[in-house]
């Protein structure tokens, strides 16, 4: 009989709809132990499976978990999977591998059960500071994944009721929160003096904002050089090489980097042998506590939080007027995220198929579709091999995109609003980089109520401050990891906490690179000619590094924050902010016949300045006219099949 402990430790890492046999429970016991990882880490290898490996979400059982077994084998043959405790790092001269020390990922649950309610009584929310996290706040019962289209999944908030269809039958203000005109700038012209600016910026920034928000008498120092005391340094976490990947990032092998005005640019090896917990990325920013006694290395003792953000608040009259512009009947939102067809080939089918139900069964109010439309990794599009009538065939891709792509755009009822976000994948748009510009609408005949937003941006629907970055963070942040048990044992949640703390949307330096080799990578920062670049893909973040002041979160917390990621589907609150991953609508496939998929859908009831139950908007506690939104409270949000 298998322990009911280690029952709910995989009910906690797969899911509450994990349901397994003996033999299964079993069997995941042996891979922990073969491979020397916890269950955590077990379930990220898994996803990665599914993902790159088979592209198909696999069911737990026997069968997968036996091929599961053999796929860590090859990984761990081909030295992409080490058991913890030695990782097996070349250095920068690639010649004998040394053995260093890892973080050790074994570290006890998070407070916070994974998959159950939020529990919206507990945090006191007169202060941002006081906000918890909710681990996952899935709470209906399981429902097995299905390949029939629109089933629900999970949901997040059951209890609160879906929203009647309304369509536009109450109007509602849809608001930008950015300036169209700076995301015009030209991609591909970055100067280094520029770059280095906005680098320099981001530590000084922080820097003064931990000091105003602190008020401490302790000066920050240059943590570069020899100091017998303990300082105040801010800096950014930099790898030791920017060919990184998860084999060769651990806690040995980063830096501080600090600005031309705390450091004149230095980086420094950092010691993080005293520190309890920690989890850090390339390119975080932080503020650490410690000294550097032998001029070689800087000890960090502790690390110092950085201010958080507060959380949006409207008036007691805005509230009332948004209430009246729905009638009192809430909000009901749909969000998407390409391809929106097969890898292998342009069938839109099921992309007309979800605007027939948006037309005739849901109504929403407002529909967010996230690209790619035309997917530039799609085999038709890579061969140019496209199948249209000789009275129609395309010039060009834009093309494409008007003949396949608008039309069924057009056929969405005209009083449903529509917002549109780029993809770094997308082949209609002019900047390939992050932050992205959006789509062009004269040169695709979009219709009126189709707006065009860039990638990222924040916009308001009535009080709803709504942020969007359709940049795969979950896949691209690698961190080193110690857990001292006041650290969420949940990846996603602590990749969120640090885009919080960031306070932007892709904080990560330097960004993902997409690649297939790892001689390929090694030819590239060497200046490799292109023949020697075989099968090198193309893709990664393509950071703007002089135009990333346009990806940061701004003044406050979103109340909902949509982030598409090829990983697993979910819906959460995070410190108080409705947090979504609504999947692909197609994942890629090897299969032509494979159009598995999902969509997320939101019902938002409307602000009630008078309701007594507290699941509504809330008071500030110092102004009586001014209330927290607390959008997560009155939000439902449902995970359906495409």
């Amino acid at each position: 009989m298998v322990d009911e402990n280690f029952v709910n430790q995989v009910a906690k890492a797969f899911g509450p709809s994990t349901k397994l046999t003996d033999d299964e429970y079993e069997k995941l016991k042996s891979l922990m132990q073969i491979f020397n990882v916890d269950l955590d880490d077990l379930f990220l290898e898994w996803e990665s499976y599914n993902v790159a490996e088979v592209q198909q979400d696999l069911e737990l059982n026997m069968s997968t978990l036996t091929q599961f077994h053999e796929y860590l084998q090859k990984k761990l043959a081909n030295n992409k999977l080490t058991p913890k405790g030695v990782h097996v790092v070349k250095d920068a001269s690639g010649r004998k591998p040394l053995s260093k020390r890892t973080v050790n990922h074994n570290s006890p649950a998070t407070p916070h059960s994974k998959r159950t309610k939020f529990d919206s009584s507990e945090p006191d929310l007169s202060s941002p500071a006081k906000y918890e996290s909710a681990n996952n706040t899935f709470t209906t019962s399981p429902i097995k994944p299905s390949k029939d289209s629109h089933t629900l999944l999970e949901t997040l908030n059951p209890e609160i009721e879906v929203i009647n269809a309304l369509g536009a039958a109450h109007p509602f203000k849809l608001t930008a929160n950015f300036d169209p005109t700076k995301f015009k700038f030209r991609t591909m012209q970055m100067k280094l003096l520029e770059s280095a600016d906005v680098l320099d910026d981001q530590i000084d920034s922080a820097a003064q904002l931990y000091q105003e928000h602190n008020k401490s008498s302790q000066q920050f120092g240059n943590p570069c050089l020899s100091s017998q005391f303990d300082i105040l340094c801010c800096g950014r976490i930099v790898p030791d090489s920017p060919t990184y990947d998860n084999e060769t990032l651990n806690s040995n092998s980063l830096f501080l980097e600090t600005s031309r005005l705390s450091g004149i640019g230095q980086r420094v090896p950092l010691d993080l042998s005293k520190l309890p917990g920690f989890s850090f990325f390339p390119g975080q920013i932080v503020v650490l506590k410690g000294r550097n006694p032998t001029g070689k290395h800087f000890v960090a003792e502790e690390v110092m939080p950085l201010p958080e953000m507060g959380t949006p608040v409207s008036s007691r009259s805005e509230l009332e007027e948004y209430n009246q512009f729905q009638n009192g009947q809430g909000l009901k939102i749909l969000v998407a995220s390409g391809p929106y067809s097969n890898s292998n080939k342009l069938q839109y089918t099921k992309l007309e198929n979800l605007v027939d139900k948006i037309n005739t069964q849901m109504l929403p109010n407002l529909v967010i579709l996230n690209g790619p439309f035309i997917d530039l990794s799609n085999k038709e599009v890579e061969e140019g091999n496209f199948n249209f009538p000789k009275d129609q065939q395309p010039k060009n891709l834009d093309d494409v995109f008007r003949l396949l792509i608008t039309p069924i755009l057009k056929k969405i009822d005209t009083k449903i609003q529509v917002v549109l976000f780029p993809s770094l994948k997308d082949s209609c748009v002019n900047h390939c980089s992050f932050p992205q510009d959006s789509f062009d609408r004269k040169k695709f005949n979009l219709p009126k109520n189709v707006k065009i937003f860039p990638n990222p941006s924040s916009f308001a629907v009535n009080e709803i401050l709504i942020g969007s970055s359709n940049l795969d963070l979950f896949k691209d942040l690698k961190e080193v990891f110690k857990n001292d048990g006041k650290l969420s044992n949940n990846r996603f949640e602590r990749v969120i906490g640090h885009l919080f703390e960031q306070r932007r949307y892709y904080p990560i330096m330097p960004g993902s690179i997409a690649k297939t080799h790892e001689q390929d990578i090694s030819e590239l920062s060497n200046g490799a000619a292109g023949e020697k670049l075989t099968g090198v893909s193309v893709g990664g973040s393509s950071l703007e590094t002089p135009y990333l002041g346009l990806t940061e979160l701004g003044n406050s917390l979103p109340d909902v924050l949509i982030l598409p990621s090829e990983l697993k589907v979910f819906a959460k609150v995070v410190k108080g902010v409705v947090l979504i991953n609504p999947g692909q609508f197609i994942r890629p496939s090897r299969s032509i016949n494979t159009e598995d998929g999902t969509y997320a859908l939101m019902s938002i009831n409307a602000p009630d300045v008078n309701a007594l139950n507290g699941n509504n908007v809330q008071q500030v506690d110092d102004n009586p006219d001014l209330f927290h939104h607390n959008v997560y409270k009155r939000c439902r949000v449902d995970i359906y099949t495409s």
